[in-house]
């Protein structure tokens, strides 16, 4: 149960985090204003934040995937230890 909070937690927050970043970006850059000029300061934003969002995009769309996995996947069935041999009675059949 934990890690399906684990999961579905790590999940909401890349989704939060990778929408509310798209919107402040493409916000800041359709209301940049300027002057007029051979490399504009709007190009240049651009030029920086096109690798950053991008970066940003891969790595929160790979947290999504690992968080939506942690989500979804059964945890594992707990291992019986009683069905396992003690290194006594293995040595034990070993001398015989």
């Amino acid at each position: 149960m934990k890690d399906k909070i684990a999961g579905y937690s790590i999940f909401l927050s890349s989704l939060a985090v990778l929408g509310a970043y798209w919107t402040f970006t493409v916000w800041g850059l359709v209301d940049w204003n300027s002057e007029t000029s051979f490399l504009t300061n709007q190009i240049t934003i651009i030029l920086i934040a096109a690798p950053i969002l991008l970066g940003l995009l891969v790595i929160l769309a790979i947290a999504a995937w690992i968080g939506w996995t942690m989500a979804r996947t059964p945890p594992p069935a707990p291992i019986d230890l009683e069905d396992f041999e003690s290194v006594e009675e293995t040595e034990e059949k070993a001398e015989k």
